[in-house]
Parts: structure tokens; C-alpha cells; sequence
């Protein structure tokens, strides 16, 4: 199963909005994933490991990891591209 971090400056309140979101899409779509919160910290830990990030701050490209932008889920301007975006991703990873 694919795990999806969710990540913010604090991990907290808009991580656990922006995960209930992707949770609701991946269950309405018939996708599973695991889908976790998490912070910049914790993707830089050698223990941490995700297949796919959702953000809302910026992710250094050097950790190999594919990122859409959490913002659009956060401020519902455009949330449907960034859900895309998420499915694109998953479906090159099971490619």
C-alpha cells in the first residue's frame, strides 16, 4: 500500500484538514493509500518513508520524493487539480 504524507510547517491543524480531504477523495475514487501527517522534520528522518507528498510548504527536491501542492486543497481554490494531480502520481508509481 502507498503512504501519502501530508506535510505542513507544524503537522497539525492543516495537515489533519488537508488529510481528511485526500482521504475522502481516495475512498470516493475506490483508492487506498495510508495517508499520514507529518512535517518537513520528519520527512528528513532516515526512518520516515512516503511514496507520494502533499504540501503546503516547499520540499526540497533532493529527497527523490514526488510533491503535488496542498495549497489548492487548503484554500479551495482549485482543489480538484491538485486531486489529479495526487491520482496521476499514484497511478506512475504503480506503473
Amino acid at each position: 500500500m502507498r503512504t501519502i504524507a501530508i506535510v505542513c510547517g507544524a503537522g497539525v491543524a492543516t495537515s489533519a484538514l488537508i488529510a481528511s480531504r485526500v482521504r475522502d477523495h481516495l475512498a470516493e475514487a475506490g483508492r487506498s493509500a495510508r495517508v499520514v501527517q507529518a512535517t518537513v522534520m520528519d520527512l528528513l528522518s532516515p526512518e520516515f518513508t512516503a511514496d507520494l507528498v502533499v504540501s503546503t510548504v516547499e520540499i526540497p527536491p533532493a529527497l527523490g520524493i514526488p510533491v503535488v501542492s496542498g495549497m489548492p486543497l487548503l484554500l479551495q481554490t482549485a482543489p480538484e487539480v491538485a486531486l489529479s494531480d495526487v491520482d496521476r502520481l499514484l497511478d506512475a508509481l504503480d506503473a
